[in-house]
């Protein structure tokens, strides 16, 4: 196919094809390099909030040892002597010991925290807050103390018992040990934490908001909004957008306080060199597409819009439109192929027009045929009646089946139309079956046809076949009383009349050969009447027209006879 396209299309469409290329990529160049780029910065975050968690926890952790291991300390045990009970002086000294020992670790430490030291049973309180005097209070600790650090008045604090199985009935221990510490060092860390990577770290929580750095910028707002928002999880980050900026905001939960530290950067700062070089290449790919579209819509008029001209005359052509043309008015090759396509489809019309008239006319002496196979078969049923009733001395029904005689051959007679309107069908059906029950007593019929429907046209005998064998093969062999019901419906401009009985029956495998058998050429092994109604309706309307056969809820055979109302086509 490519070898047959001119120089100037193999152009175009390797000049396409190369612009695809280009933009392909340099878009999967560009967004790999983005990809890149963030994912550095995503972990480079998230590397120093983890150095920075690390600090503060060292510093906790401190505490917290400290806590837990000055109830082991020998000035404690002393201060707690029941013989001091007698000598206050003594216990006085201790416990200013015990106060200088608490002073000189803050000065050790790296963070200034109040140590506070309570004695339930000797109702004393030993504390490193100079500015403040704390009395025991016997309903101070009558719940059970907490095993982390809490935050109140901003700052964290956390309890320790002597014993450690006191913590849940803290009024029963020799010892409840208190540190606390502002939330002013914490405040400090960030600052220095921000100075130093250049980040704006702070401390979330969702219950009681945030420890920010000095600075306290406005965004950290938004950003404890979508805090609020995410399902936080013990460590990770997410994207999201504020006041029109992308932002990479990166969490850590601290196992000793329960709060979050937090820190955000704007990926598109880190990312405007990359975003100003790709929108360039982007702005210069436009004025190509630019020129590119002004060739192709060129290319378009010249050769495409005569290719698809040349397509749907062809589909035209296919579907068995023989009378279309094309016209081209631009004196060029698809002038001399518009030419030649108009002779071609003006022969075909001609070819296909007389093989239609022949076809007509094969198609009218089948239906002159099927329609005389099936005459002698019902002259035969109804002389075989007669035989049958005059032997029996039933002149009444010799009367009627005569007179019926008379009114079929009136109405068979009736070469001028081969068509019947489906009321002439019921009338000739009507008399038939009024024979049948007086030869039957035991047989009864209903006919239940809305009125919209009676003017509608059939081949002529179209229902007497199949009523016959209703009678012959259903009600007959049976003793019992036997129902015939005629019902039509219209749906859709598709018409339906159902023959039911409630005779004998027939087994699955039976219906299926009847199926079978109305789509078979006409052989002595099969009736003639219903396969002649089914190849008359297929040849008269078409796919869709004919016989189906169906069990009854009657117990019987359920015949529908369906067609489609061409007659406005």
């Amino acid at each position: 196919m490519l070898t047959r396209l001119n120089v100037f299309t193999k152009i175009t469409l390797l000049f396409v094809i190369l612009l695809i290329l280009v933009l392909f990529l340099y878009t999967y160049s560009n967004r790999e390099s983005v990809r890149v780029i963030k994912h550095e910065i995503q972990n480079n975050t998230m590397n120093h909030l983890s150095t920075f968690a690390d600090s503060v926890e060292s510093n906790i952790y401190q505490l917290s040892l400290y806590g837990m291991s000055i109830g082991q300390d020998s000035s404690i045990q002393e201060y707690q002597r029941p013989d001091y009970k007698d000598i206050p002086y003594e216990r006085v000294k201790v416990g200013s010991a015990i106060l200088e020992k608490m002073n000189l670790y803050n000065a050790a430490s790296k963070w200034h925290s109040t140590i506070t030291l309570y004695f339930p049973r000797l109702h004393k309180v030993i504390s490193t807050d100079y500015y403040a005097f704390i009395p025991y209070r016997e309903d101070e600790f009558t719940e059970p103390l907490s095993k982390s650090w809490t935050y109140t008045h901003n700052q964290f604090e956390w309890y320790t018992t002597d014993p450690t199985t006191a913590i849940g009935k803290p009024g029963k221990a020799r010892l409840i040990t208190k540190i606390s510490f502002p939330v002013r060092h914490l405040t400090a860390m960030l600052d220095q934490n921000k100075l130093n990577n250049k980040g704006d770290p702070f401390m979330f929580h969702p219950e009681f908001g945030l420890i920010t750095n000095s600075s306290g910028k406005d965004t950290l707002n938004a950003v404890q909004f979508k805090l609020q928002e995410a399902n936080l999880q013990a460590k990770g980050g997410f994207t999201t957008k504020m006041n029109q900026t992308e932002y990479y905001v990166s969490y850590i939960q601290s196992d000793s306080l329960g709060w979050y530290y937090v820190d955000y950067v704007p990926m598109q700062q880190i990312l405007r060199p990359i975003t100003s070089s790709r929108n360039l290449f982007y702005a210069s790919i436009a004025v190509l597409i630019a020129m590119s579209v002004v060739v192709l819509y060129v290319l378009y008029r010249s050769v495409q819009l005569p290719l698809l001209q040349l397509v749907k005359g062809t589909n035209r052509l296919s579907t068995g439109d023989f009378s279309v043309r094309l016209h081209h008015s631009s004196r060029n090759e698809f002038s001399l192929l518009f030419a030649r396509f108009n002779i071609m489809a003006q022969r075909i019309q001609e070819l296909i027009e007389n093989v239609y008239e022949e076809k007509l006319r094969s198609r009218e002496a089948t239906l002159k045929q099927l329609q005389s196979q099936i005459n002698p078969h019902f002259l035969y049923n109804c002389l075989f009646y007669i035989k049958n009733m005059a032997r029996m001395k039933n002149e009444k029904a010799v009367v009627a089946m005569a007179l019926n005689l008379g009114e079929y051959y009136r109405y068979i007679t009736r070469s001028e139309n081969d068509q019947a309107t489906i009321k002439e069908e019921l009338t000739m059906v009507k008399n038939y079956l009024e024979i049948q029950s007086l030869r039957l007593e035991r047989m009864h019929f209903t006919i239940d046809v809305p009125h919209d429907i009676l003017d509608r046209t059939v081949p002529r005998l179209t229902l007497q076949p199949i009523i016959e064998n209703a009678i012959i093969h259903g009600i007959e062999p049976r003793i019992e009383d036997g129902v015939i019901s005629i019902h039509a419906i219209h749906k859709n401009d598709m018409y339906t009349i159902t023959v039911e009985d409630s005779g004998l029956g027939m087994t699955d495998d039976q219906l299926d050969q009847l199926r079978s058998n109305l789509h078979k050429p006409l052989d002595g092994n099969m009736g003639c009447g219903t396969w002649n109604v089914h190849q008359r309706l297929y040849f008269l309307y078409g796919e869709g027209a004919g016989l189906n056969y169906e069990h009854s809820t009657m117990g019987g055979v359920k015949v529908s006879i369906t067609w489609h109302d061409n007659t406005n086509e």
